[in-house]
């Protein structure tokens, strides 16, 4: 649908009629026509035209070929022009009596009463419409004068055709269902709202303008820019719904979360009745999985259903954040829902205020995905900023670094531990630590034998020994023929865990073991609560070997 309407443009070529143009053509006519000639191309003349944006009117069709004579002025031409120059009215009156008429199109479907409207001259409409012009006459792309005052913000004119009932909705509801139809015309309303006229929006809606008309890429409050809260609470207040998807599958909130600027604009579609937990549509909401290159097969693209909550987490703001929290978002979601939460997507992000925030609202550390897994496994992954910090805030909320987690191919996905060693080419001793803190197992099996085993998962660690140290000082359950024959382990390594697997582990080292499987989860909270020498508590802790 054309995206504008109506512009001025110079049609010297067109119809002959600039800069004296027509009295040459004319001069041997009589001296009446000569005068008559002379005195209407004394202004240049001006048409309502139609922008290059996405109408379907080719520019080219406003100019006559090249070399071609132009056309006879006529007295439609002549009252366009007497228009455009802002004659006395009884001069218009002559010329309807000189055979003129109100009617009929001047060019390319546009009637005198465009010109009216285009000049700004309201006497004029005023009189064309008390001769019976047709007040809703469409040019060749469907507009009408109301189009054009509302694209150009005249309100003083839209005032004068609204006073005479001009139509302000055009697009008739579909029979079917059709959520995004191809073929809706941008409606008087759409024009003021795509060029940011706010008292020209009012006036329409004052009139009936429909406030939820459907185009292509959603409704009107769809399209207006998130951040423009006088035209969204113009909207809200004559009607439009606050909950329009568009056909991305966004509603309005969504859009204004996507924004770190957007906290007030949340604030106004909260207030009327915007859902802060409304979903994006499956069958528009279609992301490349992030599981994939960016070059992966179709089947890569996997519907997100995407929350208003994930949306402000991609923004990163914490204010927009914590309203959406205070106003009742979840942070948990069905236990099918296989994508990344809120929570996954702020420890992805390493925002560690934001994930603190969801922490402290209720979010389940062990709501888990055969693709992902836990929000623990999406800490351990690659690159995570503010690792350390997202870690502690995860483990010291009882997150479960044991935690077992059946894949899409019906095995056991590694444990958080094991990512972490798998996913980081230089891992770092203190966050192993962290996890032999809370309670991680160091199962030396593959998990085949043990789903928490760490055998598959181990790096080359001989150039990080204080990690290999760490780990084998509390690794049990060796399994030494796996050890012996795996092709995932080098010859040095191989050595160190045969030699240690192969000799009997330390009493002290089984009664660690022991008193930690005991304890359960949240091991250092409930070993804080025992009456323990403080030696012994960071000795269980691994703090001291």
């Amino acid at each position: 649908m054309p995206s504008e309407t109506i512009t001025p443009e110079v049609e010297e070529e067109e119809e002959g009629v600039a800069s004296g143009s027509e009295t040459e053509e004319e001069g041997e006519s009589s001296n009446d026509t000569t005068n008559t000639n002379t005195t209407t191309t004394t202004a240049t003349t001006t048409t309502p035209t139609t922008s290059t944006t996405t109408t379907e009117r080719d520019k080219g069709e406003r100019i006559e070929e090249e070399g071609k004579p132009p056309r006879q002025t006529t007295i439609q031409r002549e009252l366009a022009d007497a228009i455009v120059r802002l004659a006395p009215i009884d001069e218009l009156k002559f010329l309807l009596q000189c055979g003129a008429n109100v009617k009929d199109p001047v060019t390319q479907g546009l009637t005198p009463l465009h010109y009216a409207v285009w000049q700004r001259y309201p006497e004029a409409a005023e009189f064309l419409i008390s001769e019976g012009c047709d007040i809703n006459a469409r040019d060749e792309i469907g507009y009408t004068a109301l189009h054009l005052s509302a694209e150009h913000g005249y309100t003083e004119m839209m005032k004068v055709l609204l006073k005479h009932n001009a139509q302000v909705n055009f697009n008739i509801p579909p029979e079917f269902d059709d959520d995004f139809p191809t073929d809706a015309l941008d409606e008087p309303l759409r024009l003021a709202l795509k060029h940011d006229h706010h008292d020209a929006t009012r006036l329409l809606l004052e009139h009936g303008a429909n406030p939820n008309t459907r185009y292509f890429f959603g409704s009107e409050i769809n399209l207006v820019n998130p951040l423009n809260t006088q035209l969204l609470h113009i909207l809200l207040s004559y009607g439009a719904n606050p909950n329009a998807h568009d056909r991305q599958g966004f509603t309005p909130i969504m859009k204004c979360c996507r924004l770190q600027q957007g906290l007030e604009s949340v604030l106004l579609l909260i207030s009327f009745g915007a859902d802060v937990n409304a979903r994006t549509e499956a069958r528009h909401d279609y992301r490349r999985n992030w599981l994939h290159s960016d070059s992966g097969p179709p089947s890569a693209l996997t519907p997100l259903n995407r929350s208003v909550l994930h949306y402000a987490v991609l923004s990163g703001s914490v204010p927009i954040v914590n309203l959406l929290l205070k106003q009742g978002a979840r942070v948990n979601f069905e236990p099918e829902y296989n994508k990344p939460t809120p929570l996954d997507l702020a420890i992805l992000k390493g925002d560690v205020e934001i994930v603190r925030l969801i922490l402290q609202n209720g979010a389940n550390l062990d709501a888990s995905s055969p693709i992902i897994g836990s929000p623990l496994h999406m800490a351990c992954s690659e690159g995570i900023p503010n690792r350390m910090e997202i870690l502690k805030l995860l483990l010291d909320n009882g997150a479960n670094p044991n935690l077992i987690i059946v894949g899409e191919d019906n095995k056991p996905i590694k444990p958080p531990l094991g990512e972490y060693l798998a996913s980081n080419e230089d891992p770092d001793v203190e966050v192993v630590k962290m996890f032999l803190k809370h309670g991680a197992e160091v199962v030396m099996q593959s998990q085949n034998r043990d789903p928490r085993g760490l055998l598959n998962c181990l790096p080359n660690l001989t150039k990080k020994p204080e990690v290999l140290i760490t780990l084998l000082e509390a690794a049990h359950h060796f399994d030494l023929t796996i050890i012996k024959h795996s092709s995932l382990i080098d010859n040095e390594q191989r050595k160190i865990y045969l030699e240690v697997g192969q000799s009997p582990l330390p009493l002290k080292h089984l009664v660690r073991v022991f008193l930690r499987q005991d304890l359960g989860d949240k091991i250092p909270t409930r070993l804080h609560e025992l009456d323990l020498p403080t030696i012994m508590k960071k000795y269980l802790l691994y703090e001291i070997s």
